[in-house]
């Protein structure tokens, strides 16, 4: 089991409803100190029904975006769907409730110098699109290609250029980033794509990235924050005796850079049956 790290009361002073599919949450946590990267995540326990106070359980909480920091005060977009403790207690939260955080991490590595930046998201990429969007250095030309179930859940980015796509099924699970990705044209010069959603189509647009495309790897930036299968999924990985984290370091000794090492650890996770 990973060693958990401190945690630490996030106090809830707002709850807003944006749309049918995300609710903004706004906590205060003493003494947060922000990564400053756009895509920045922490992972989040919530209160129980029955409870407005989160317990300290790491296993429990799952990641999400920084929408926005501002010294204690920290907005996160939660993504609401059937099932699930962070969609139950968003649907009933109200200021006053404690959240539990505790990791942090980011994974945007946008290079320098580039002339533009194409965002490629599904629902639960929106917080991160939004961040990036807002912190984009002046001059730089921001595409967002953003897949959510209807016109409901649209809203504002304002300095980007933004195609929204719609697509009902998203919520079971039917995502079409692969074939959007294959409709987009990428602009001509040194620019960064970002990619984010359900892990299968994230998966398939990596590989369109670097196999079709044949993008240099500094230039896109993929990463899978969902999985429409993942009951299924956690119960091959308990019956598997395979360890993630031993597969994924001899791909990374093996690789010569990351996305090789992506390379050889999917194909690894396909052969074993846990793709």
């Amino acid at each position: 089991m990973r060693e958990q790290p401190d945690a630490r009361a996030a106090d809830v002073v707002a709850v807003e409803t944006l749309s049918p599919s995300i609710v903004r949450v706004v906590v205060d946590v003493p003494g947060f100190a922000s990564l400053g990267v756009s895509d920045e995540g922490c992972v989040l326990t919530f209160p129980v029904e029955g409870s407005s106070v989160a317990e300290s359980d790491v296993e429990r909480g799952h990641w999400y975006t920084v929408r926005r920091a501002d010294g204690d005060r920290v907005t996160f977009d939660v993504i609401v769907h059937e099932g699930g403790a962070a969609s139950e207690w968003a649907r009933r939260g109200k200021p006053g409730d404690q959240l539990c955080l505790t990791y942090q991490n980011s994974w945007f590595t946008r290079p320098d110098g580039v002339d533009w930046q194409v965002l490629l998201v599904d629902t639960t990429g929106l917080p991160a699109a939004g961040r990036i969007v807002e912190e984009a250095p002046a001059g730089l030309r921001t595409i967002v290609v953003a897949e959510v179930p209807g016109p409901a859940d649209e809203q504002e980015l304002p300095g980007a250029e933004v195609r929204w796509v719609y697509n009902v099924e998203l919520v079971h699970g039917g995502s079409e980033l692969e074939r959007i990705a294959r409709e987009v044209r990428l602009p001509d010069g040194p620019g960064y794509v970002y990619v984010a959603g359900e892990a299968a189509a994230t998966r398939a647009v990596r590989k369109y990235l670097r196999h079709e495309l044949k993008l240099p790897a500094e230039s896109y930036g993929v990463i899978g924050y969902w999985r429409r299968d993942a009951a299924a999924w956690a119960e091959r990985v308990a019956r598997s005796t395979v360890d993630l984290g031993e597969l994924w370091q001899r791909a990374e000794a093996e690789a010569t850079d990351e996305q090789e090492a992506l390379d050889l650890y999917e194909e690894r996770l396909g052969r074993a049956g846990l793709l």
